[in-house]
């Protein structure tokens, strides 16, 4: 034994491998396929080895980005022959395309303070006539947790004109509460959440679209396989190819958070903005290889049909993780 209590052959360099102890003549071990590293050593050379890992900052990633950038539909292809190992694994792509752009856009984004609403004359009078008996105040505050109850009380005690509290008072006086539905918790929540603070929605809304952009990949997935369901392709394709269009749209829309909204690079800033969408064309085509008219038409119609499940998705993760 060594001083730092490590068998000499389990060093990094050793011949024998420390997990499955079978001779390893080459970096990784042809039982186990554990590499020679060893990770019993100064903090900041395997602080830099897990960031070198963890985001593939070799020439792989160079790579990959390439291809992603500038050959639409390309880097699925690769995929689909097999050839592999000289790029970025999509789902580790993904992740820090997704992670680099929701983190930008926390800190650089801006969807205002609030959100400015009106009412027609008719609405002022329908809020204006409506009001609940105690009894149906009391059953109200009754189905709140005490959290959204602090926030109703709030709401309730502002001045008679506030849209919040109009709102909320009509809220109570045509429902009956007394055992509301999980459903009625939900939008009831988040109905109060939004009077109290209007901007909380937008930031709870984006704070929540990775996880929906995420949860239905496997429906753009399946909208791409019905689509082309005459290439024979396997669903693990389709979505490689969603996956790695989504990943594209979150470095595009990342670089136009960086530009300025006003001079010569706001030009640059709705291009980027607005690419996705040719983007989408292109790689469909290259990837499907079918003629540019057809491959126009069936994109309309998997925009389509993804966003109608994608804007429901994101809505509910909203009301449901507030």
């Amino acid at each position: 034994m060594s001083e730092s209590g490590h068998d000499s052959t389990t060093t990094a360099g050793g011949r024998d491998c420390p997990n499955c102890g079978r001779e390893r003549p080459e970096s990784f071990c042809a039982g186990c396929g554990q590499s020679d590293r060893h990770y019993a050593r100064s903090l900041g050379s395997v602080a830099l080895e897990f960031l070198r890992e963890m985001f593939e900052l070799d020439s792989r990633l160079l790579r990959t980005l390439k291809l992603l950038f500038f050959r639409p539909g390309g880097l699925t292809r690769e995929f689909s022959h097999n050839r592999r190992v000289s790029f970025v694994s999509p789902v580790r792509l993904y992740l820090f395309a997704s992670f680099a752009f929701f983190l930008l856009l926390s800190l650089v984004g801006s969807l205002g303070d609030g959100i400015a609403m009106g009412l027609t004359d008719e609405n002022e009078e329908s809020l204006a006539t409506q009001a609940p008996t105690e009894e149906r105040l009391a059953a109200f505050r009754a189905a709140l947790s005490p959290e959204q109850r602090r926030k109703a009380d709030d709401i309730l005690g502002r001045s008679e004109d506030d849209l919040g509290r109009r709102v909320v008072l009509l809220a109570a006086s045509v429902r009956d509460f007394e055992q509301p539905s999980w459903i009625a918790r939900v939008g009831l929540s988040g109905m109060i959440d939004f009077f109290h603070d209007p901007s909380v929605m937008p930031r709870r809304f984006i704070a929540n679209m990775p996880i929906a952009m995420f949860c239905v990949l496997p429906v753009f997935a399946l909208v791409l396989a019905a689509f082309h369901f005459r290439k024979k392709r396997f669903y693990v394709e389709h979505l490689v190819f969603a996956i790695h269009v989504q990943t594209f749209t979150f470095l595009i829309f990342a670089v136009a958070l960086l530009l300025p909204e006003s001079g010569p690079a706001n030009w640059l800033r709705v291009g980027c903005l607005l690419i996705p969408y040719p983007y989408f064309v292109i790689a469909l085509r290259r990837y499907y290889e079918n003629g540019w008219i057809l491959t126009v038409a069936k994109s309309v119609g998997v925009y389509m049909l993804y966003s109608l499940v994608l804007l429901p998705a994101s809505v509910i993760s909203v009301f449901v993780t507030g």
